[in-house]
């Protein structure tokens, strides 16, 4: 048996030395990449101010030609901007404390006309399904109202490549603890105006989730709805959940709202967000929104204000 204590204590050097070495091999092969997402909170549950890192990351990404197929591969981390240590809950519900949090992470090969095969750390097809939708992702995200958002280890997958507007996606998650091995498939169509995509989960995280998303673009004006429906495998209850949004650009300006119901992470919760972001550069902006949330079981009627700033590189 591996000490705990030690092996805590080890993992923020070891991510740290990790990155170091991939940032390194990035500046002569392949992209060294990021982004910083922080901002300031007040709650009025609370009555305090904190400061959120919000997915803020750093990665390195590329490919190299193998003749007839090339070799793709990614290595991301999670960076927490506010304190230097991110919390990440197992699927067994144990908690770690790290630098860096490992985000899509993989190795795979991509065939010209055929697809790619990857194999590590990745979204699910699932997840990935939505797209665009999500107009306040990472800051106030859908996945504190619905389920289906995971990022799963141990899987492989297959997506195709894209033919007349359609791409489908499949993983396989292997338990490699005795139990069933999990499931997810996308099919994704997207054109210039319009973004169709239905999804299914399998025995991800006990759960086996179906998802259909839209979003449909007119000028500056896009209009989104997702519909998320989720069955325990234990219990076999059924709960949905939906969302919609609707968001408008003007110059540098976009002007958004969202709203999201379910009881798939409280009893009766919902969620409404209005935002403005300006953009200050092609790569930065600065972001203001205003979120309700409400819960049935705790009886609970939150009103958060956000103001924060990104930068991608």
């Amino acid at each position: 048996m591996k000490n705990k204590k030690v092996n805590t204590m080890k993992k923020p050097l070891i991510a740290v030395a990790v990155s170091m070495a991939f940032i390194a091999s990035a500046q002569a092969e392949g992209q060294f990449y990021g982004k910083m997402n922080v901002a300031t909170v007040y709650d009025d549950a609370s009555e305090k101010f904190s400061l959120s890192s919000n997915a803020s990351r750093l990665g390195v990404k590329g490919s190299d030609d193998l003749g007839s197929t090339k070799v793709i591969y990614q290595a991301e981390f999670e960076l927490a901007v506010d304190d230097g240590l991110g919390t990440d809950v197992d699927d067994a519900g144990d908690t770690d404390t790290n630098t860096l949090k490992t985000r899509d992470t993989y190795i795979g090969l991509a065939y010209s006309g055929m697809g790619t095969v990857k194999m590590g750390i990745m979204d699910t097809p699932l997840k990935k399904s939505q797209g665009k939708f999500d107009q306040f992702n990472d800051v106030i995200d859908i996945k504190n109202v619905l389920d289906g958002e995971n990022r799963m280890a141990n899987s492989i997958n297959y997506t195709s490549e894209k033919m007349a507007n359609t791409q489908v996606s499949v993983s396989a998650v292997l338990a490699e603890n005795g139990s069933s091995d999990g499931y997810s498939a996308s099919v994704v169509y997207s054109a210039d105006s319009l973004y169709l995509s239905g999804a299914y989960d399998t025995k991800i995280k006990g759960e086996s989730t179906q998802r259909v998303t839209a979003i449909f673009k007119a000028g500056d004006l896009s209009f989104g709805a997702l519909i998320n429906n989720v069955d325990t495998d234990d219990t076999k209850d059924e709960e949905l959940g939906y969302a919609a949004n609707v968001a408008m650009k003007a110059g540098s300006n976009t002007f958004k709202a969202q709203y999201e119901a379910g009881d798939q992470k409280e009893v009766g919760a919902t969620s409404l967000s209005l935002g403005l972001d300006h953009k200050l550069a092609k790569t930065t902006k600065a972001f203001f929104y205003v979120n309700q949330s409400e819960t049935d079981a705790a009886d609970s009627d939150v009103t958060a204000l956000v103001a924060g700033l990104e930068h991608k590189f």
